[in-house]
């Protein structure tokens, strides 16, 4: 089945394959950092309605403009790329000890492209949790409501700050 393409970030054009192989990967991160910032800024319903919506777009060609739900869901989509094609030109190191440490979690899902070596789409998303925490939590996370709320706020205002600055195009 050729790939569904919807948006493109820069030079980057993104498909429902690569919608797939996110919502994997975001659930992985969720699972190894349960107070991830990044999937915080997402908000609880955001992995389920990714995977809601990209088997819907596998299994339907039309036009999604005409769900205007679905153009507005997309959009944070396209917002959340932007973050990951903006971290992919920052200089973003993982640590091995934090690669091992991730690599095999009891309990969470896979991450493996090989039997030792993380897939190439899920580093890309922990090398984005990794430059929000540094950014917004260099001392670490804490259990503060207030903490987090002004991080996550932070954290939006930098988003659409990205979001204006990075051309796009839309595909529906």
């Amino acid at each position: 089945m050729k790939d569904r393409y919807l948006f493109r970030v820069t030079e980057t054009v993104v498909g429902v394959h690569d919608l797939e192989v996110a919502v994997d990967d975001l659930k992985a991160l969720q699972c190894r950092f349960p107070d991830s910032l990044l999937m915080s800024w997402l908000g609880d319903e955001f992995s389920p309605k990714l995977k809601k919506v990209t088997a819907e777009l596998l299994q339907s060609q039309e036009s999604v403009s005409k769900d205007h739900s679905k153009v507005i869901f997309l959009s944070m989509v396209r917002q959340l790329w932007k973050i990951l094609v903006f971290t992919d030109t920052q200089d973003v190191v993982l640590k091995p000890e934090l690669e091992k440490q991730v690599i095999n979690v009891a309990g969470c899902p896979s991450v493996l492209f090989t039997k030792k070596e993380m897939r190439d789409s899920f580093r890309r998303w922990l090398k984005v949790e990794i430059y929000l925490r540094s950014r917004y939590a260099p001392g670490g996370i804490t259990e503060n409501k207030e903490w987090r709320a002004k991080r996550l706020n932070s954290i939006a205002q930098f988003v659409d700050s990205i979001d204006k600055q990075m051309s796009h195009e839309n595909f529906w």
